[in-house]
């Protein structure tokens, strides 16, 4: 029905986190933005940030994905400042060509010591 927002949060707001899948990021994803609108893929993520918490391993990294293509530092070290991301050794690679210091960061929550190490060398 085009209700983008309500359904972001029934699944933002869903306890056992059953509606947050691969699946249900493709479905927004698939979707083309209305002219003058947000793509409905940026209001899950927004609706998920402002209702649900902390994003699980998949989310942080389908949204940091494009984020680091734009080069949008501020926006990843909020994230990572209001702890919304879940580190995974995966996001800090992602990150890592936009700012080490942030890859550093992630890989140290994500209790990858050998990135770490690399990230000195």
């Amino acid at each position: 029905s085009g209700d983008y927002k309500n359904a972001a949060l029934m699944a933002a707001q869903c306890k056992s986190g059953i509606l947050r899948t691969p699946q249900t990021v493709q479905q927004f994803k698939s979707v083309a933005a209305q002219p003058g609108q947000s793509s409905p893929v940026l209001t899950y993520f927004s609706t998920l940030l402002e209702h649900g918490g902390k994003l699980n391993a998949m989310e942080s990294v389908e949204l940091v994905r494009p984020v680091v293509q734009q080069q949008r530092r501020e926006l990843v070290e909020k994230w990572l400042k209001d702890d919304k991301l879940e580190c995974t050794e995966e996001l800090g690679d992602i990150v890592k060509p936009l700012e080490t210091k942030f890859a550093l960061s992630i890989y140290l929550r994500a209790n990858s010591h050998q990135k770490v190490i690399q990230c000195f060398v």
